[in-house]
């Protein structure tokens, strides 16, 4: 019998978490484990920092340039603000990833789930990475000692918003014990390689099988 592979359509997972929820530690040892998956590379009119290469870490473009993205609708999503950087996800760097088989995940709030959705429907899988309370993050927030306390505040003031936007997500993960939730989302990604309308030859595969007696 010729070994059979099942296809992946290639799926964009969305992780939302409020600042300090520990999710670019969870992506990280989340991704160590599991192949064809790569991080959606976002546009940005802010300036590079420190060691960041263009390309990688961010595009970097001029305000001119992102104006120009947006009326070509070369976005799935963006914020648009008018008083600060100005992010957005490149729709054709998505779609080459997609169509090779390759999962996408993509750092985003609920406002570019909303958008996300709209465009690209059941290709998207929105996980929303909470923290075991919000005592909790704040105890994470003062601990690392990177913000003022008036930072703090306003994270926090933003994180309850957050926390209460999970029940319009698909899967909702408790970042408690790093362990459990890796595994979790690994499990996620994973089964959602096998769902049916995410395997592109299936109707091959199961010719094969039925013709194999």
């Amino acid at each position: 019998m010729t070994d059979l592979e099942l296809k992946n359509r290639g799926t964009m997972f969305i992780i939302s978490a409020p600042s300090g929820g520990g999710k670019s530690t969870v992506l990280k040892e989340a991704m160590k484990d599991i192949d064809n998956i790569e991080h959606s590379v976002s546009v940005t009119t802010r300036p590079i920092r420190g060691q960041e290469v263009d390309g990688i870490d961010y595009y970097f473009v001029s305000e001119e340039k992102f104006k120009e993205m947006l009326d070509d609708n070369q976005f799935y999503e963006y914020v648009n603000s008018d008083f600060g950087p100005k992010y957005g996800t490149p729709r054709k760097q998505v779609d080459e990833l997609l169509k090779s088989g390759k999962d996408v995940v993509l750092d985003l709030d609920y406002p570019g789930v909303q958008q996300l959705r709209q465009l690209a429907g059941e290709r998207v899988k929105a996980i929303a990475l909470l923290p075991p309370s919000l005592r909790i993050l704040r105890d994470r927030l003062v601990n690392r000692g990177t913000d003022s306390s008036e930072v703090i505040e306003k994270r926090m003031s933003m994180a309850e918003k957050r926390v209460k936007e999970a029940e319009f997500y698909d899967y909702v993960l408790i970042n408690d014990d790093l362990n459990t939730v890796v595994e979790q989302l690994k499990a996620i990604i994973l089964s959602t390689r096998v769902e049916k309308r995410n395997i592109s030859n299936l109707g091959e595969c199961i010719k094969c099988i039925v013709e194999d007696k």
